[in-house]
């Protein structure tokens, strides 16, 4: 395409943005919609086509498809149970996300896409579960599926920040995936039945199953993870329980298998006289005979899931001999209530009644009624406008449709499906012309490496039997397609294999030799290897010049999202017990402890590097130690994690008056009080045998009236080994501390970093120092350039009460909890000084009821209100002496204070000229 014709169809809207595609080979936007589907529909409004403009105008003057609505978020999703159930809000909060994606993409509108992006990070920073009773399953499906969506379409937003992305992606992965995958893992112990006396795998209607890997198939392409999107395809497009048949010959035919896997979902095909044109072919699905409105929302489930496989280059709709389209056709058929669809019985089983059980649930006929959902229109736009292939029944189901939004009323109901098909569907001509009229591709692969039950679903039946042919594999994926009920390490590719990738054209069509790979190949076959996981897609051009894609999902072992491991420690047993968040941990000596890790991925295993295979180690204590688990998911990647134990002889406690006994080596004193400082010691040591510097013998020490801050020390061994441990004392000042007025900086002793002053209205810090000196204590003269963001002049007009103001630009310290600097407030501050030490505590309020003291937060920001009574002392003042210079030192005029005068000894305001002024007696160069 020349720059001109280019630059023309930008201007009218017929291109928006380049189709991306990451390191791993997804498509962006690629979830229900491509970029394609975009600049089609802002072609088909710049042209007027009646029907897209209708479209568009349903979505324009929908309620949550406005920029500025908000939703709520709750912490825990609950479906089910009858109590406290609030889906509701997700649902909603889904849907409005979603209709303003789908509004910027149209329109470049950023406020459609920050009003995305805000719903999306509200409920990524507030929700931690789904809750309630099995329906929690259905919930994660459903909703899972839908932000993952909404977030794919907004995902290259200039104001989403990699950051917030990349914590989105996490929230989906920790929070929705564990809960859709473990549903179809495990179907709430119905699979496997938890070792009861009959299993029912196809326990659940095929809605539950299919809400669930579509939400598992967005995740995997919204985080770039093609063995996560292998798992979800596999549930649909292989049979995991090996029961499936093409041809049934049972009558009833029996829920035998997960009924999401297209196999049984369309239970099976009969040949159809009447006026389909779909193939030839009808098919019942496995809700046909339940309800209209079950029936209907599993299909629109199903040709969701083929849509998003569609856009990445898996043609679902073509997959199984068009299987599925008969399944529409017959479901379209139920809509117009037509009295002659074939039918078979089809009975349901549960793990409650076995298939002999009179109460078994058999269904004798297809449900009739117009229950028509939101997404005919993708139907029609795929078989009729992309296939060229007529849907006659479908059309009637389209028809009676007409123009249709999503998400809207106040039942789930209205919120299974996103809608909005007519818009992101219609093509300009209904039935593509058959010379244009994309071929459809299928694919083979040679792998050669041992093909086994851990790559590939079972073969115990005959459809799968004959899909293999001595290394010759007739689907286009390998890698996370195995998921039963147990753990299995082992379902990837192993590194160091080769694939050739065959693309297959349909018989009898003449290969044009027009293949280009994402790779850059140009061959129709290619060999690749298995050291990485990547989706190889190829690109098709017809005789007709039309072009069509395939694309080979291979998911290789190890190389996928790896699980976050979170540590805790438990100390004691039993009652006694402290569990604490943490990976180290000082232990007294002899104590037993019980490292775990815990991770929102269960499908995987453990092992120590001292043995053990479970998620926890207990270990007694005699030295310090480490200890490392790895956790290998169910896609090989392996996270671990390192636990330190470190062995203390004693524990030391302080107790202050009558209080409790707190863990520690400081105590802090106020006039006429107590302090018992005191071992809990190992049983190896006696406490007669703890000798105090102070010449006292036991476990404990109590001291009072003490006039200055003291150190006491405990001495004693253990198996021949001698340990001192000591103890600050530190005694409070009966009134606040006076300092005098100067230059100082202000260390915050646990970091060893200063307070620092990034400018007016920034947040003040502590950061290590940037100034540098030559002597014992800094002067002025090392304050030069950004140190002096550290030099800080303390005054106070009335003191005790002090005002911080910086030498970098004359900012003043201002009280909040943003602890951020402005010339514009300034409010005292007390300082307490611990007596006989260099330690001080800074607070607001003088009296003990009004006083909020500072701390320094993680990130190094101050908290100006950290704790209201004082706990310890963590901060030094250092003075700043004068310059070093002898003669007629150099002084910034920002650095003077007091009185000045010039050289005639006539006193003057703060000079602006430089020269040789007197400040406080002393001759200075001011420059």
């Amino acid at each position: 395409m020349n720059k001109i014709l280019f630059t023309l169809l930008l201007a009218f809207g017929i291109f928006t943005s380049a189709m991306s595609q990451t390191d791993r080979g997804f498509i962006h936007p690629g979830g229900l919609h491509s970029q394609e589907d975009f600049d089609r529909v802002r072609a088909q409004l710049k042209s007027g086509n009646s029907k897209v403009v209708q479209a568009y105008n349903v979505l324009t003057r929908a309620a949550y498809a406005q920029s500025g609505v908000t939703s709520s978020p709750v912490e825990t999703i609950v479906r089910g149970g009858g109590v406290g159930e609030n889906y509701m809000n997700a649902a909603r909060a889904a849907t409005m996300a979603y209709q303003n994606g789908l509004r910027w993409k149209l329109t470049d509108d950023k406020t459609h896409a920050q009003t995305a992006v805000d719903i999306l990070m509200a409920w990524a920073n507030t929700t931690k579960a789904i809750g309630g009773d099995s329906n929690y399953a259905l919930a994660s499906g459903l909703y899972g599926y839908q932000f993952a969506q909404a977030a794919e379409l907004v995902r290259d937003y200039e104001g989403w920040s990699r950051e917030d992305f990349s914590k989105f992606q996490r929230w989906m992965l920790d929070v929705w995936y564990p809960y859709a995958i473990g549903f179809l893992r495990g179907r709430n112990g119905t699979w496997e039945n938890s070792g009861r006396w009959w299993q029912a795998p196809g326990h659940y209607w095929s809605n539950w199953g299919l809400c669930n890997a579509l939400c598992v198939v967005s995740i995997g392409i919204l985080c770039d993870d093609v063995f996560i999107y292998n798992q979800g395809m596999s549930y649909f497009k292989y049979d995991q329980v090996g029961t499936f048949s093409e041809k049934r010959t049972d009558v009833p035919i029996k829920n035998d298998g997960l009924v999401e896997f297209l196999g049984n979902l369309v239970v099976t095909t009969y040949p159809y006289d009447g006026e389909t044109g779909a193939y030839g072919l009808v098919g019942q699905l496995n809700e046909s005979g339940r309800d209209a409105g079950h029936s209907s929302m599993s299909l629109g489930l199903a040709v969701d899931l083929a849509k998003v496989g569609y856009t990445q280059g898996d043609d679902l709709f073509a997959y199984m001999n068009h299987r599925l389209a008969a399944g529409i056709e017959y479901l379209a058929a139920q809509t117009q209530s037509v009295s002659d669809l074939p039918w078979v019985n089809y009975q349901y089983g549960s793990s409650g009644y076995a298939y002999s059980d009179s109460r078994a649930y058999v269904m004798t006929e297809p449900a009739m009624g117009a229950h028509i959902r939101p997404y005919w229109g993708t139907v029609i736009g795929v078989y009729e406008g992309v296939k060229g292939v007529k849907m006659p029944f479908s059309e009637k189901a389209y028809s009676a449709m007409g123009i249709d939004g999503g998400g809207q009323g106040g039942t789930s109901g209205g919120y299974d499906h996103l809608g909005y098909s007519v818009l992101m569907n219609t093509r300009d001509e209904q039935l593509c012309p058959s010379d244009k009229v994309a071929t459809e591709l299928s694919g083979k692969m040679e792998y050669s490496g041992t093909l086994s039950n851990n790559l590939i679903p079972s073969i115990s039946n005959e459809r799968i039997r004959g899909l293999i042919s001595g290394k010759v594999i007739s689907h286009t994926e390998l890698g996370g397609l195995v998921n039963t009920y147990t753990s299995n390490n082992n379902t990837c590719v192993p590194a160091g294999q080769t694939l050739k990738l065959m693309p297959q054209l349909p018989d009898g069509e003449t290969d044009t030799g027009l293949w280009e790979w994402n790779t850059g190949e140009q061959t129709r076959d290619i060999t690749v290897s298995t050291d990485k996981s990547y989706i190889y897609r190829v690109n098709y051009t017809n005789s007709n010049g039309v072009k069509s894609q395939l694309c080979f999902p291979i998911a290789s072992a190890g190389d996928c999202t790896p699980s976050i491991l979170t540590p805790s420690i438990t100390i004691g047993s039993g009652s006694s017990a402290v569990t604490k968040s943490v990976s180290s941990v000082d232990v007294l000596y002899g104590k037993s402890v019980t490292m775990s890790v815990s991770t929102s991925d269960s499908w995987g295993t453990y092992k120590w590097d001292v043995g053990g295979t479970t998620n926890k180690l207990t270990k007694s204590v005699t030295a310090d130690a480490d200890y490392t688990v790895e956790f290998k998911n169910q896609g090989g990647a392996v996270t671990s994690q390192t636990f330190h134990l470190h062995m203390i002889p004693a524990q030391p406690y302080v107790i202050i008056g009558e209080g409790e006994a707190e863990d520690g080596t400081t105590a802090l004193m106020a006039e006429d009080t107590s302090v018992t400082l005191g071992l809990t010691l190992p049983a190896q040591v006696s406490s007669s045998n703890v000798v105090w510097s102070d010449g006292s013998t036991g476990s404990t020490l109590t001291v009072s009236d003490l006039e200055t801050s003291t150190t006491f020390t405990a001495t004693f061994s253990l198996k021949g080994t001698e340990y001192t441990i000591s103890f600050d004392v530190l005694v409070i000042p009966s009134e606040a501390t006076f300092i005098s007025p100067g230059y100082y900086v202000l260390r915050h002793v646990a970091t060893n970093s200063y307070l620092t002053c990034r400018g007016k209205n920034e947040l003040a810090t502590f950061e290590p120092a940037l100034w540098t000196s030559s002597g014992d204590t800094p002067t002025l003269s090392d304050f030069d350039g950004d140190g002096a963001s550290q030099l800080w002049y303390i005054d106070g007009t009335t003191r005790p009460k002090y005002d911080f103001t910086n030498q970098n630009g004359g900012e003043s310290l201002k009280l909040g909890s943003t602890g951020k600097t402005n010339t514009a407030s300034l409010h005292p501050f007390y300082i307490d000084q611990a007596v006989g030490t260099e330690h001080i505590a800074i607070h607001t309020g003088l009296t003990a009821s009004t006083a909020k003291y500072w701390d320094i937060g993680e990130d190094g920001t101050i908290i100006t209100d950290a704790f209201a009574t004082l706990k310890h002392f963590p901060f030094q003042l250092i003075a700043v002496g004068e310059s070093t210079s002898i003669i007629n030192p150099e002084v910034d005029v920002k650095f003077i204070r007091g009185e000045v005068y010039d050289l005639s000894g006539r006193r003057v305001a703060k000079p602006t000229n430089k020269g040789v002024y007197i400040v406080d007696g002393k001759k200075v160069v001011i420059n």
